[in-house]
């Protein structure tokens, strides 16, 4: 299982920043991932128009790391329209919304085929990104996984766990899995 603890750096997707934010626990998820964090330009542009609504995103986004977005080479940016191009003439067209989980995937994989670092990518619970990551052998770490790590290691409470769990699926039927998932890691 992948760590965000023991990574060296953690490439974030949006989603997850907001899910904490909901959630009330912005504090706590920046305190974990501490200087690992990487945002790609288009991810920092996301997190921007979410701060006009959440104040704790603003603060977090007027501090290093979080504050020195990361600008794709022209090379990545024509990756990242090739990837978005051929998804949109196809029937997975709907599978790749988020031109900021494509980036996150392209950053990542670069930073470790370039031997600069072993990233971890932050994603949410949306297949799309994963699906991105699988084949190119990218460590992923999803919203729930990140926060059954943080739990299990003490940087947020069960409670608050529950509460970021919540935020992150509007599914309530989902929301009875934290326990299970929680006790299948030994926790609770």
């Amino acid at each position: 299982m992948t760590e965000i603890a023991r990574a060296e750096v953690v490439v974030v997707d949006t989603s997850v920043v907001v899910n904490f934010a909901k959630a009330g626990a912005l504090r706590a998820f920046d305190d974990y991932l501490k200087a690992k964090a990487v945002v790609t330009a288009d991810v920092f542009g996301e997190l921007e128009d979410w701060a006009r609504t959440h104040p704790a995103i603003a603060r977090l986004i007027e501090r290093a790391p979080w504050s020195q977005p990361v600008d794709l080479s022209p090379d990545l940016q024509q990756k990242v329209l090739d990837i978005l191009g051929f998804v949109e003439g196809s029937e997975g067209r709907a599978a790749i919304q988020d031109v900021g989980e494509v980036t996150c995937v392209v950053l990542a994989q670069d930073l470790r085929d370039s031997g600069e670092c072993r990233p971890v990518l932050l994603l949410d619970d949306i297949p799309h990104g994963k699906n991105l990551a699988r084949p190119r052998r990218l460590d992923v770490v999803d919203t729930p996984g990140l926060i059954v790590e943080m739990v299990h290691a003490g940087a947020i409470t069960e409670q608050l766990g529950g509460k970021v769990w919540r935020a992150t699926f509007s599914d309530r039927a989902k929301w009875a899995d934290y326990e299970a998932r929680l006790s299948d890691s030994g926790v609770g």
